[in-house]
């Protein structure tokens, strides 16, 4: 067999479908991919380098302006130690302002800047986007029942 027989041999084997075996059914790595997949069209197309969770926090800072860091972490699923590189990068960029709580000096209440609102403005109509395009795929029922099933799942966990 030539070199350029097994080359292109490799080739289709290296393309070719994967066996998955008990992940196929196996809940965990299908979100896992979904995830990253929503990731990565997000970053597509919004054009800004801004992860999902990164706009599900300021999204859920203007619904929610004052609340506390650790209301905010709660919220978006994430630990404090994760949420306080966001805010610090947010707050950089001025898109944020954080203020400490006068019964607890220890935390700070988070609200964003006008800077902020106006970049999330922004986004969301990026988001909308991607949204239409997620109904438009999977049709209005199963967009809503995806995301009725995702809440029941967080609730098991």
């Amino acid at each position: 067999m030539s070199v350029k027989s097994r080359q292109k041999k490799t080739s289709e084997s290296a393309h070719k479908a994967m066996e998955l075996g008990p992940l196929e059914t196996n809940v965990g790595y299908f979100m896992r991919k979904s995830v990253l997949a929503a990731q990565s069209s997000f970053l597509k197309e919004s054009g800004v380098k801004l992860l999902t969770g990164q706009y599900s926090v300021m999204e859920i800072i203007a619904q929610n302006p004052g609340r506390t860091q650790s209301a905010i972490a709660w919220a978006a699923g994430l630990d404090r130690s994760s949420l306080v590189p966001i805010l610090n990068q947010f707050e950089k960029n001025n898109l944020i302002t954080r203020e400490p709580v006068e019964r607890d000096k220890r935390a700070y209440a988070v609200s964003l800047t006008e800077k902020g609102q106006t970049e999330l403005a922004v986004l969301r109509e990026q988001v909308v986007k991607m949204e239409q395009k997620f109904i438009d795929g999977l049709g209005a029922r199963n967009h809503q029942q995806l995301i009725t099933l995702l809440k029941k799942f967080q609730d098991i966990l």
